[in-house]
């Protein structure tokens, strides 16, 4: 089937890479968002850009299957960069849970309809500061910044290779830092907590009577909690900080794409 209206294919491309950001992105994949919100939301950027974006018009499709697949290629593209830009709501989730690995909060977990899992105290706390800050420092505009940025670096319709070498050097290196900043997060903490289980320690060799072991359960936590508190202008300081690595990573990996 021969398809002969170019613009119309054009506008499903923007509205296809959009609809992957979507899938994925941070905020804008939330559950708590009604799907048809989401959904005017991203048809209204669609035909924003639609007037905008440039275009490689010797690639446009002429049957219905190249017109599927180079959707199918444009919600892939947005879903990558949606999902680089969630890697770092994910380090700070780790990092939660490395905290409440080491405070003995990690059996105390709850349904949280946002995320659709069950996360953690401080694993949710973690989680709900960075949401925080990423509105707060207009992470949101960021990522449309980025998708619109996407468009220059890869007009539409996109033909990009997932099996680049420099793509797959960018992916591990993502990886990579994710669990720098991880333990970045989560080090002052877990260096308090460590030296409370040191001071158990000797105190189990000086008065072996004492039950440090639940001493340990009922210290834990508040101090913890108050190390949190101590450290949290820090802690703010430093995850705003990633927010313009964040959109530095997100175009290095719109770049490795690139053909």
């Amino acid at each position: 089937m021969i398809i002969a209206i170019p613009q119309i294919q054009i506008f499903f491309f923007i509205l296809a890479r959009i609809a992957g950001l979507f899938i994925q992105a941070p905020v804008l994949s939330s559950r708590s968002i009604p799907m048809l919100a989401k959904t005017a939301l991203a048809v209204w950027i669609a035909i924003i850009l639609w007037f905008i974006v440039p275009v490689k018009i010797e690639l446009i499709p002429q049957t219905m299957m190249e017109f599927f697949s180079l959707l199918i290629v444009e919600v892939a593209l947005g879903f990558t960069i949606g999902f680089t830009c969630n890697l770092f709501f994910l380090a700070a989730q780790s990092a939660g849970q490395f905290i409440d690995l080491q405070m003995g909060l990690s059996v105390s977990q709850s349904f949280d309809p946002i995320f659709g899992a069950a996360i953690s105290i401080m694993e949710k706390l973690m989680l709900m500061l960075v949401l925080v800050i990423f509105l707060i420092a207009n992470g949101h505009h960021l990522l449309l910044a980025v998708i619109q940025k996407s468009f220059e670096l890869i007009p539409t319709p996109a033909v990009i290779n997932f099996a680049s070498p420099s793509f797959v050097s960018e992916m591990m290196g993502l990886g990579k830092s994710l669990l720098s900043i991880s333990l970045q997060l989560a080090m002052p903490i877990i260096l308090v907590i460590f030296i409370i289980d040191f001071c158990f320690g000797i105190v189990s060799r000086v008065a072996p009577q004492v039950n440090v072991f639940m001493l340990g359960f009922q210290l834990k936590p508040p101090l913890g909690l108050l190390t949190m508190l101590f450290i949290l202008p820090i802690l703010i300081k430093r995850i705003a900080s990633l927010l313009g690595i964040m959109g530095e990573e997100m175009i290095k990996l719109i770049s490795a794409l690139r053909i």
